[in-house]
């Protein structure tokens, strides 16, 4: 009898280990592996939208929008690194926003940015694999760079 309830109480111990043991793995990073698949990019751009949209009602404001892109001014826009060329919204974003913004309602719905994220997913997936891996980002960054190179040109 003794030894039927110590190995109850050794299986009761154990048993929650076992059980907390088989519980899901945490999910592995995004491009762990080196590649961006479509469902890492959405979710990427979940959580981008998620921190824009400060008062958490769904929708990228104006006034959100403006608050993104608003900075202190630091000079010279020409003269910042990584900042030449646009017109002092400190960076692309706001203007990936205004396009975000199909219906031209004056908000960015979840859906309207993940349309853009989708999208441009797509182009960067040169083979349409579902797939972005480092020689399509190199080349999407080398086009992006001969962009910007013939923009200044003009």
């Amino acid at each position: 009898m003794r030894s039927l309830i110590a190995a109850a109480s050794l299986a009761g111990i154990a048993l929650p280990g076992v059980v907390s043991a088989q519980t899901q793995a945490p999910a592995p990073k995004p491009m762990a592996d080196g590649v961006l698949t479509r469902e890492e990019a959405l979710a990427r751009a979940d959580k981008r939208f998620d921190k824009l949209d400060t008062d958490r009602d769904g929708k990228i404001s104006a006034a959100e929008r403006s608050a993104m892109t608003a900075r202190p001014p630091q000079g010279d826009d020409d003269a910042m690194p990584g900042r030449g060329g646009r017109g002092g919204r400190g960076g692309g974003g706001g203007r990936m926003l205004e396009r975000a913004d199909t219906n031209r309602d004056g908000v960015v719905t979840r859906d309207e940015y993940r349309a853009v994220a989708s999208a441009m997913f797509d182009r960067q997936d040169a083979n349409k694999d579902g797939r972005i891996d480092a020689a399509e980002r190199q080349q999407w960054r080398e086009q992006r760079m001969n962009r910007r190179g013939q923009q200044q040109a003009d």
